[in-house]
């Protein structure tokens, strides 16, 4: 009765994973089919359905419930959350069911704290998606007050991938200022600084990505929203989900996108390529400025790490702020699993959710 049951949902699928023995024991992606996450519309209703989905796997593998200690599960968007852990509670599942941001990581507490009460064990989240803790008042402010900066970044990856490079050089990152990048589907650019995000650039606010739009001209983006051509959710997929490498290549592929510039001599994919790199480095460039050049390691991370041109071009641009380290793929399943039993071992403390 020592392993973790991890639960990270994503938008069309939902990774599960067993963890024992300082290992990943099993691991999966459940995909999931639209037309089933469409028919369970309410977040109850898809909660649910991906529960069972999570059950079936477990029946698949013939596993004992009982040999799970706790459960971990990735954090929503449910206000302002400290780093770290909580433990599941109803307030904490009645919050992640009405966040009024929807997300698909609102549904891992809600997962987490029905299977803890079928078989009896804890549940956890860990570095919440909005798990940055109260913000400095100067790190929220916009431009306009009617839209102050939303806290929801990368959380978890990036400090996880903060936390496996300082054991690997053999530093406390307590005591290190690191600027992590985690390139995705969506690309933040996150300042760690005494072991927490204390400023960023997030997937609205940053660089476009394979199929994100990124910061674009309000004022362009006005004139669009006024068109006539986009209803308000038409508009929302174009910047989150048809944007970025999709909507000027008609792909999300970065691969592809890397055959199209190199292989087929295609000059909008070599720029498209070029203008990515210029404006990750222009965003770690802006958060070295927080911590007054004071940069002790630049970390790449998220599946477009595995790109030796996209990182050679972005570490040619700031290679003079520190040095930059590599850590394609993502360590989120590590990193919940590894945090809930640092919260087992008594080596850090659960919060406690209240509404």
């Amino acid at each position: 009765m020592n392993d973790i049951l991890v639960i990270n949902p994503g938008s069309t699928g939902t990774k599960v994973a067993i963890y024992g023995d300082s290992q990943i024991l099993y691991e999966r992606t459940i995909e999931h089919d639209l037309s089933e996450l469409h028919a369970h519309s309410s977040p109850r209703e898809q909660a649910d359905y991906r529960k069972e989905t999570v059950l079936n796997w477990l029946n698949e593998l013939a596993y004992p419930w009982k040999h799970f200690r706790a459960i971990a599960a990735r954090g929503g968007v449910i206000g302002e959350l400290e780093t770290g852990a909580y433990q599941v509670n109803l307030d904490l599942v009645e919050a992640s069911l009405h966040s009024t941001t929807p997300h698909a990581s609102n549904f891992a507490a809600v997962i987490a704290y029905d299977l803890s009460m079928l078989w009896g064990i804890p549940a956890y989240i860990y570095d919440a998606v909005c798990g940055m803790g109260k913000p400095d008042p100067v790190f929220t402010i916009s431009g306009l007050k009617e839209i102050p900066r939303p806290f929801v970044t990368h959380v978890l990856n990036s400090r996880a991938v903060a936390y496996h490079h300082a054991a690997k050089q053999g530093e406390n990152m307590i005591e290190q200022n690191y600027i992590v990048v985690h390139m995705g589907g969506g690309i933040t650019t996150n300042l760690i600084h005494q072991g927490k995000i204390l400023d960023f650039v997030g997937d609205d606010e940053g660089t476009f990505s394979p199929e994100r739009s990124g910061r674009v001209p309000c004022r362009g983006l006005v004139r669009l929203a006024y068109s006539g051509c986009y209803q308000q959710k038409e508009l929302q997929t174009l910047l989150k989900g048809k944007g970025g490498l999709v909507d000027y290549l008609g792909t999300n592929d970065f691969r592809l996108v890397e055959q199209m510039a190199y292989e087929q001599q295609n000059p909008m994919a070599l720029q498209v390529i070029q203008a990515m790199a210029l404006q990750i480095a222009k965003d770690i460039g802006a958060m070295s400025t927080v911590v007054l050049g004071h940069v002790h390691a630049i970390l790449l991370t998220g599946g477009l790490a595995n790109s030796d041109r996209l990182c050679s071009l972005i570490q040619e641009k700031v290679g003079f702020l520190a040095e930059v380290h590599r850590y394609p793929g993502s360590l989120e399943t590590e990193a919940l699993a590894k945090g809930v039993l640092r919260v087992l071992h008594g080596d850090e403390i659960a919060y406690q959710y209240h509404s």
